[in-house]
């Protein structure tokens, strides 16, 4: 997967939008949690420990997510690509509902 290509300003020097932003901070947190010297993959520990540290809040009211985790394999063997690990965001993104 390498490293996140997006650029703070585009070509017109525009600053990314918040979902450009968004988005190259999902990558960017993929790539950090993936450190066992396999950067197109996280381990389903690496996974939990991204999901608590940088999603407490999400994971707290999302029990699937949890449980997702567990049904991956192995806890430090199975491997987690990123097409994954967005369905699995996402999914989870699901549970949450803004009030207004």
């Amino acid at each position: 997967m390498g490293q996140c290509h997006c650029h703070r300003k585009r070509k017109d020097s525009q600053e990314l939008t918040d979902v450009e932003r968004a988005i190259e901070i999902v990558i960017n947190n993929f790539q950090r949690y993936a450190v066992k010297g396999r950067k197109e993959c996280l381990t389903p520990n690496e996974l939990r420990e991204l999901v608590g540290q940088q999603l407490p809040h999400l994971s707290q009211h999302v029990c699937s997510l949890d449980e997702k985790i567990e049904c991956l394999g192995d806890p430090d063997e199975a491997k987690l690509e990123f097409g994954e690990y967005w369905a699995i965001i996402g999914e989870a993104a699901k549970g949450c509902r803004v009030k207004k």
